[in-house]
């Protein structure tokens, strides 16, 4: 379309006044248009044209140079290099051949493209196959009246006119939008849908607009840089940003390569927090969460990590490191166990109650005090998973020739397995290994199972999902983003957990917004970014079945937590709750740890596992598990706990804002 398409009809159309005779005392440009109603006149090579008195087709009589045309029509129009056209009030178009009008069977110029805009001040027309759009003088409402080929269309009047889908909208004063219906203004939702922003803090940006019609995807730049393109989704998280900063974000809604619609939008970021800030926006599904540290427990067995999973049998089965697990009575070595797995029987206390845990309920299956199977290898999992009545592990299992011994930790990452029950485990690692210090940096390397339901009961499809990281910043060689990667494995009678092969990575997704899936590791990108100064990547994560939302759980030193929920196990990410201590180790998570305490013996690591066998009926009440190293803050939160050592089994219950 020109450039210069209709340049002085809107003009003409509100200030009538300003346009004379005198006023085209040179050719007017292409795009220049009058109407009857707005007066004024057009100069071409012709010469002057001008509208007279009313025929009775409806049309205005139309003279050259003062003369009859003998043509009538309710709009003029120069375009075409300088060429004259009118329209007719029979809605036909006629070019002017030099002593008469010529019909033409389409329009002289081509169709508002999507996504063209037209405001009451602005100079440009907008035109569809019904004809040319134009606004007049303003009513009392506030609004501006709709004029098509220079007569008023229906009752309308508003405060833009917009062209999506070959369509024409306008949107009133009262911000209520109409589609033009052949004759009439037919109430509608807004073509473009809406832009706008959920949250905006000193790391991200959250960017959510909704679908527009016509549209099959979406680009989106900030500051004119594309950050995002070719997308189905109706959301994005922006972590390119900066504490205190303007920006100002065009999306445009894209149907292949043609436009649409396109919307601004324009965001400052606050400063900082003094503790940092979490790296998606709050959750609108649950809202807040409440941990009830005085129903809280804590046993002192001188064992961490306390992974679980819920057994197929309604128990809940707990891994234990480096120590004699449940009721261990001892200090020394007596009972220390490198890799231990306990069971925990009955469900959740009443709310409000304390767990009653005794030596009836609370034993040791695989090593440990009083155990009623030796363990007979040594290493450590980040979590373990009964799927199907077999149970899986994925950490680092101790190899002939690795360094630090039984009670270290080896800097590899495999599979071990135990069949049919959860004391007879077999180490994966000499067939492959997930990563190790050795391999690719970008190598996939697994930190927990995505947790479901009884023996995996209620999965969303039978793929088995572990979050990760790269080998870099697993295994602790440092580098590389705080981000969570998230690797997938069907789960059959033939054990594809057990096959390298059949393992496939999440590679990000497609236009269609559906997530996609390759074997070659290296292809992997993330599902979760932090980009904040002390981030907390979630490592481990559980369903809700209730509330239907995964639950995962971001950790850095001892009391720095964060807890994040999301529709999928891929996302969209947003935050329930932030717990970040200051650098001095005050306050955060459960305030177990301060600057200085027993000695300077601070806790560094936390571990914090949700245990989905006592989740409420409700979803609303969680249980954890969580343990360090070092000792607790003397004001610790969890009372038992003040003062003592973290390496040791600790419980407490969460309660779930739901709105």
């Amino acid at each position: 379309m020109n450039a210069f398409r209709f340049s002085a009809c809107l003009l003409l159309l509100t200030l009538p006044l300003a346009f004379t005779t005198a006023a085209f005392a040179t050719n007017s440009i292409d795009g220049s248009s009058i109407t009857p109603s707005g007066g004024g006149s057009l100069v071409n090579s012709a010469g002057t044209w001008t509208f007279s008195s009313t025929t009775g087709s409806g049309g205005n009589v139309i003279l050259l140079n003062g003369s009859s045309s003998n043509g009538d029509g309710v709009e003029l129009l120069i375009a075409n290099g300088g060429q004259a056209y009118t329209y007719s009030a029979h809605a036909d178009w006629y070019e002017w051949s030099g002593s008469s009008w010529t019909k033409l069977s389409g329009t002289p110029v081509p169709l508002s493209a999507n996504g063209a805009t037209m405001l009451p001040s602005s100079t440009t027309d907008v035109v569809t196959s019904a004809g040319v759009w134009a606004f007049s003088t303003q009513t009392a409402n506030g609004g501006n009246l709709i004029y098509l080929n220079g007569s008023q269309a229906g009752t309308g009047a508003g405060l833009e006119l917009t062209v999506s889908g070959g369509n024409l909208y306008t949107v009133a004063n009262g911000g209520q939008w109409f589609e033009w219906d052949s004759s009439y203004w037919a109430s509608t939702s807004n073509p473009n849908g809406t832009f706008s922003w959920a949250c905006a803090s000193a790391v991200v940006v959250g960017l959510q607009w909704s679908a527009v019609s016509g549209a099959t995807t979406y680009d989106l730049t900030r500051n004119g840089t594309s950050i995002d393109s070719s997308t189905a989704l109706l959301y994005h998280a922006d972590q390119g940003v900066a504490a205190s900063t303007s920006y100002s974000y065009v999306l445009s809604a894209m149907d292949g390569s043609t436009t649409v619609s396109t919307q601004d939008l324009s965001v400052r970021t606050p400063s900082a927090t003094p503790t940092g800030d979490p790296a998606y926006c709050p959750s609108t599904v649950i809202t807040g969460m409440t941990w009830n540290w005085s129903t809280g427990f804590n046993q002192l067995n001188q064992s961490d990590l306390w992974n679980n999973t819920w057994g197929a049998n309604g128990d809940t089965y707990l891994f234990f490191g480096d120590g004699g697990g449940f009721w261990n009575p001892s200090t020394g070595s007596t009972y220390k166990t490198s890799f231990g797995i306990s069971e925990l029987t009955g469900s959740a206390p009443a709310p409000g109650s304390a767990p009653s845990i005794t030596k009836s309920n609370a034993v040791n299956v695989y090593g440990g005090y009083e155990a009623e199977n030796a363990s007979t290898i040594d290493g450590k999992v980040n979590d373990i998973a009964e799927i199907e009545g077999n149970f899986y592990g994925l950490g680092g299992i101790y190899e002939s020739g690795d360094s630090g011994g039984p009670y270290g930790e080896p800097n590899h990452v495999e599979i071990v397995y135990s069949d049919s029950n959860a004391y007879s485990w077999v180490d994966n690692g000499t067939n492959w290994q997930f990563c190790s210090s050795s391999g690719s940096a970008t190598g996939f390397c697994p930190s927990g199972f995505v947790q479901y339901g009884k023996g995996y009961a209620g999965a969303i499809d039978d793929y088995v999902y572990m979050l990760g990281a790269t080998e870099e910043n697993f295994i602790g060689n440092g580098g590389g983003c705080a981000c969570t990667y998230l690797a997938r494995v069907p789960y059959t009678p033939t054990n594809e957990i057990l096959t390298y092969a059949d393992y496939q990575v999440f590679t990000g997704f497609n236009s269609a917004g559906t997530p996609q899936w390759s074997s070659t590791w290296s292809d992997m990108q993330p599902i979760f970014i932090d980009n904040g100064s002390r981030p907390m990547n979630p490592l481990k994560m559980v369903y809700n079945s209730a509330l239907k939302r995964f639950i995962s759980v971001g950790q850095g030193d001892v009391n720095q937590a964060a807890f994040y929920d999301s529709p999928n196990p891929w996302g969209p990410f947003t935050t329930i709750a932030y717990y970040q201590s200051a650098t001095s180790n005050l306050g955060g998570w459960g305030n177990l740890g301060t600057s200085s305490f027993n000695g300077n013996n601070v806790g560094a690591s936390l571990g914090i596992n949700f245990m989905n066998g006592w989740t409420s009926a409700n979803g609303e009440t969680m249980w954890a598990t969580f343990s360090s190293n070092g000792d607790a803050s003397s004001s610790a939160d969890l009372v038992p706990l003040q003062g003592e050592t973290m390496d040791s089994f600790s419980l407490v219950s969460v309660t779930l804002t739901v709105p």
